[in-house]
């Protein structure tokens, strides 16, 4: 059996929000919020591991990401 996936649609008040933003403003939030994933995929990989080289975190990441 797979894993579920589950995503919340926006509130009223996050789509009245959203529908204020231009592309480029909405654009812009999406790339901020994958940057923060990532760091925070990273740190999450460097607080269990403290001594992971740079190649290893690489396939580390890949693997969280395969997760997905």
């Amino acid at each position: 059996m797979g894993k579920e996936r589950f995503i919340e649609p926006p509130s009223e008040k996050q789509e009245a929000i959203l529908r204020r933003m231009s592309g480029e403003e909405r654009m812009r939030i999406g790339f901020e919020i994958c940057d923060f994933v990532r760091k925070l995929v990273i740190s999450g990989i460097r607080y269990q591991y403290p001594d992971i080289s740079e190649e290893e975190l690489k396939e580390k990441i890949k693997e969280r990401y395969r997760e997905l």
